[in-house]
């Protein structure tokens, strides 16, 4: 008879999820089954964390036995979970916090609170022990190579030109490709550990010395090619010319890179997080994890904008010399401050409304001018499309297109989808090849950039404004009859139509320049001058530093075009791999990561552009306030019952905000006066206190009785209490929190009279560029302002 199941909340419940943590002890044996126990870790105990890979297809499970008072209990956990224990066991490692093992995985809420407490975890431990998984891929030879090769700085010269030393890069390419470098919490997990150790089979490496190797290789084969020039000589290897692909772009590159910038180290053990929220969720667009919410929730601790911060510690405010009440209120303010500004961590959210949660936050804490850069740069993981559409753009040339996320929502909200606004991975300049072996490019770079850099400014001074909000519904009564019963987010955002996509061109396939672009690069004749609004709408009119594109770009794109075979389509690949000139090559991979599956637009005004495949020819190109660049908004109209089915949800909305609202001032004036009232009561005890002779003045009782302020005679309840608390400012204002203002009439004035047509929204295509239009020219052409719905 096999043993009974183990059940967490019966055998090892946690009394404080926050605060507490399991871990687990793996007991000293050569069983072939790992036996452990787990247990609730008093403070200040000592242990080591995993750090590994839960893998994106489901694995073959194995069994562990779990003992708790003399009683074995089955667990199941993954194969790949399974063999690091062993490891662990065979190095000595007995006391371990394993994320699988030690949170309750079918409990949300203990989940939602041990989440937040990650970065903690990881950065108390003793160790962080990396698992890459069994050996393979000749590991063992290039953990070698970087211990005695990579790292002798003396030779390295020498090593980057040893055509023998091909087996050994191969080696170590390999290595750094393998799952675990593309994971989420990776970044985490090796941001705040004490030390790191990477185990590979049963050999071991430290991460600075691993790290310090992909720092060299990246900064060799990105900046010369010398070691790509190597394999390229090699016959066995058929001499690829592009061996290792982009190494600048792969996980592991980014992972070194990004770690050992994202935090700046004060004095003693103390740091400081440097990057925003948004920066990490938009840069490690080729980081995966198995729970998509984790996309955000992986990075929230490392992030400077999500992580509570209080220079001065409470323990340190209590040793002050200050009455009491003084220090306590100082630590009060301290705490609200320093929870001003939560991330709110939910597992049982619907997808799309945790990917929202995070727009909101990227708009809210961004500058006002670049605020809506977040729509236009591919962030959120693939999801599928519904069953009735279809990547291909010939299919469904009409239907507006809406991807599900196969989460669940009440039934009353209508199935789960994501907005148009949420760009998906699918358009990220990079990704793995189908072998998994070398990182490539799949797209063209975004024209946004990351944060909080800025590229263009096609808005030019124009910023974000009130009109700002987003909207959530379901669709009925749609003509689209496949959009009924779908849950939907709207993006209302001020703008204006400056133009639309008259002709396109065929879409550039693997950074090659089509045929039919070729014939609009000259004026007049074949052999005619290079047209100004071609060249720099090849390169985007920009440096591959995001600067102007220098002077002589003009001279080595014609010199690059005249490479090609006469009315044939442009190889660029050839030329940067084969060609004799090697700042053409440099220039034609600017081209490359411009045009790279995007197609050519000419406008109605005959401007040059590039749009993304999926563009059609009558697209509108719109300039959105607070958005860096174009972006192509393709028109939808509503049926006459939807118009009134969403107005009909709306006001049952507004009225619901309206009375959460009025709940919540009229809770927080009542807070209001029970702070000015003990207030009051501690100052009049310690006048009381310090003059004990004095006795107070009796007074008839109950001959005085306050009077009502003229203004609040005709009010009543919370009205009342608002207005008796507008004309109380030096109390209610002086007992109130800076971060909590006090509220006005709840009814909300609407500053702004811009209204979007109810009839009409939009989907969003993409970014795009305009040639002439990207540096705020586009406000010259501007008439009149208008409200877009955007879905």
């Amino acid at each position: 008879m096999s043993p009974p199941t183990y059940s967490h909340k019966k055998l090892c419940p946690l009394k404080n999820p926050s605060k507490e943590l399991r871990v687990l002890e793996i007991i000293d044996n050569n069983h072939e089954v790992i036996e452990c126990r787990l247990i609730v870790n008093p403070e200040n105990e000592p242990y080591a964390t995993l750090s590994w890979c839960w893998g994106r297809q489901k694995q073959k499970m194995k069994k562990i036995r779990i003992i708790q008072s003399s009683q074995p209990y089955e667990f199941e956990l993954p194969e790949n979970l399974n063999s690091a224990l062993k490891v662990l066991r065979d190095h000595s490692v007995f006391k371990i916090w394993v994320d699988y093992v030690c949170i309750d995985q079918s409990d949300y809420n203990e989940k939602n609170n041990q989440v937040p407490m990650m970065a903690k975890i990881y950065g108390d431990a003793e160790r962080v022990y990396v698992w890459l998984g069994e050996e393979k891929d000749d590991s063992e030879l290039a953990m070698n190579f970087i211990r005695n090769r990579v790292l002798n700085l003396g030779d390295f010269d020498r090593l980057i030109r040893d055509e023998n030393a091909v087996s050994e890069w191969r080696a170590l390419s390999a290595l750094i490709k393998r799952r675990w470098f593309s994971r989420r919490w990776i970044v985490q997990e090796i941001a705040v550990a004490r030390t790191a150790i990477i185990l590979c089979g049963q050999h071991e490496i430290k991460w600075k010395d691993l790290a310090d190797a992909i720092s060299l290789f990246n900064e060799v084969e990105t900046g010369t090619r010398r070691i790509s020039e190597v394999m390229k000589a090699d016959k066995d290897l058929k001499h690829m010319p592009d061996f290792f692909g982009e190494v600048s772009a792969l996980s592991a590159t980014k992972l070194v890179e990004v770690t050992n910038n994202l935090f700046r180290h004060l004095s003693g053990n103390g740091r400081q997080a440097q990057f925003d929220l948004e920066y990490l969720v938009s840069t490690f667009t080729t980081f995966d994890a198995s729970e998509p919410r984790d996309t955000i929730y992986a990075l929230l601790a490392i992030a400077k904008d999500t992580i509570p911060v209080t220079t001065l510690k409470t323990d340190e405010i209590k040793k002050w010399t200050w009455p009491d009440y003084v220090k306590q209120k100082l630590i009060d303010q301290l705490a609200k401050r320093a929870m001003s500004k939560p991330y709110h961590v939910d597992y049982e959210l619907p997808l799309s409304d945790v990917y929202v949660q995070f727009v909101r936050w990227a708009v809210d804490k961004s500058d006002k001018t670049r605020a809506l850069d977040i729509i236009c740069r591919p962030w959120a993981p693939e999801t599928e499309l519904s069953a009735e559409q279809s990547d291909d753009d010939e299919v469904k040339p009409r239907g507006h297109r809406r991807r599900k996320t196969n989460t669940k929502r009440p039934k009353e909200e209508g199935d789960d989808t994501l907005p148009s606004w949420i760009p998906t991975v699918a358009r990220a300049a990079f990704g793995m090849d189908g072998s998994g072996q070398k990182m490539t490019r799949k797209n063209a770079d975004s024209l946004v950039g990351l944060p909080p850099d800025r590229i263009y400014s096609a808005a030019g001074t124009r910023v974000l404004t009130e009109n700002f909000r987003i909207e959530d519904g379901v669709t009925k009564y749609s003509d689209d009859q496949r959009l009924d019963g779908q849950h939907y987010h709207s993006m209302f955002v001020e703008g204006f139509i400056l133009d639309y996509v008259k002709e396109l061109r065929y879409p550039s396939q693997q950074g090659v320049i089509p045929r039919d672009w070729l014939r609009s690069a000259r004026r007049g004749p074949l052999d005619g001058e290079l047209s100004d609004e071609f060249w720099r709408t090849l390169v985007a009119d920009r440096s591959p530093t995001g600067g102007n594109a220098p002077r002589y770009y003009p001279r080595l794109v014609d010199h690059a075009l005249k490479q090609g075979v006469q009315g044939d389509s442009l190889n660029t690949e050839n030329i940067v791999n084969w060609g004799n000139c090697s700042i053409v090559g440099e220039v034609l991979r600017k081209v490359r990561s411009s045009i790279w599956n995007r197609k050519m637009m000419r406008t109605g005004s005959q401007s040059f552009g590039l749009a993304p495949e999926l563009t059609r020819e009558g697209d509108l190109i719109c300039i959105l306030y607070g958005c860096s660049v174009p972006v192509l908004l393709r028109k939808f109209t509503k049926s006459r019952e939807e118009v009134e089915e969403e107005d009909v949800q709306r006001q049952k909305k507004q009225k619901e905000a309206r009375e959460r609202k009025e709940r919540e001032a009229a809770r927080k004036i009542s807070q209001i006066w029970r702070d000015i009232l003990v207030t009051r009561k501690a100052a009049a005890s310690s006048r009381q206190s310090n003059n004990p002779g004095r006795k107070r003045k009796q007074g008839p009782a109950c001959t005085t009785r306050r009077k009502k302020h003229p203004k609040t005679r005709h009010l009543h309840g919370s009205q009342a209490s608002m207005r008796a608390s507008s004309d109380s400012t030096s109390g209610a204002a002086s007992s109130k929190s800076v971060n909590e203002p006090v509220e006005g009439p709840v009814e909300a004035t609407d500053k702004a009279s811009l209204k979007s047509d109810p009839c009409t929204y939009y989907e969003l295509i993409g970014e795009c560029y305009v040639d002439g239009m990207m540096n705020g020219e586009a406000l010259s052409r501007l008439q009149s302002s208008m409200l877009f719905e955007i879905r």
